[in-house]
């Protein structure tokens, strides 16, 4: 009986380490969060941040936590750092998602994460136009969209885009489970800058796969 029991005690053993060792931590990509000073990300409401902005009033404004930032508006903010709030606010919504994630047992992002090739999201992983242009993304890729579709690995590790109008960054900001299904997926922060006009922003998304053979799925989350 003691036999037995040793050997159902080393089996069970044996299959915990198999699936610690499948097992796909949260991952934080601290350098693209500019103004971040906590080292160790655990509780949502604890992290601390250190970052400057300009009112309106043309007084300065110190951001120290997360909540600061959600309850700041574009009305609050001069017109000329608008962009710089929408980016602490796609930084916020990706450092509350990691604070949730759950480790995964496995992962169909080596595309994107091992290959840098961002080529097969979808066409609607892209800055908002307007509807038209959304409804004529729709069931295609971002190469399939664009006729001009460059891209390139930036020193700071992220995967630079430029099409027919737009220059930008895709940052893969954090990995991890986010909708509790045990497969990993990615939040991706979208830089963007219109190249022969005005205009630039932060477009922040989730990028899910749920197997090999299935396309990517994309949410939007600011």
């Amino acid at each position: 009986m003691k036999s037995l029991s040793l050997v159902l005690l080393i089996f069970i053993c044996v299959g915990c380490s198999k699936l610690s060792a499948n097992e796909i931590k949260p991952k934080l990509f601290v350098n693209y969060f500019t103004g971040l000073e906590s080292e160790v990300v655990m509780d949502y409401r604890s992290i601390k941040l250190n970052y400057d902005l300009t009112l309106r009033s043309e007084r300065n404004v110190h951001f120290s936590n997360c909540k600061q930032v959600e309850e700041t508006t574009s009305h609050d903010i001069a017109v000329s750092e608008f962009h710089l709030l929408q980016m602490l606010k796609a930084n916020c919504i990706a450092l509350k998602k990691y604070s949730q994630a759950k480790s995964s047992n496995v992962s169909y992002l080596q595309e994107i994460l091992d290959k840098n090739d961002i080529s097969n999201l979808p066409a609607t992983a892209y800055p908002y136009v307007n509807k038209y242009d959304k409804s004529q993304r729709q069931g295609k890729t971002l190469s399939e969209y664009h006729k001009k579709f460059n891209t390139s690995l930036d020193i700071s590790g992220a995967i630079r885009v430029e099409t027919e109008t737009e220059q930008m960054f895709y940052n893969v900001v954090v990995t991890g489970d986010f909708n509790e299904d045990k497969v990993q997926d990615a939040i991706i922060r979208i830089d963007w800058q219109v190249i022969d006009a005005f205009g630039k922003g932060f477009k922040l998304i989730m990028v899910t796969k749920k197997s090999a053979d299935k396309p990517y799925e994309i949410t939007t989350l600011n």
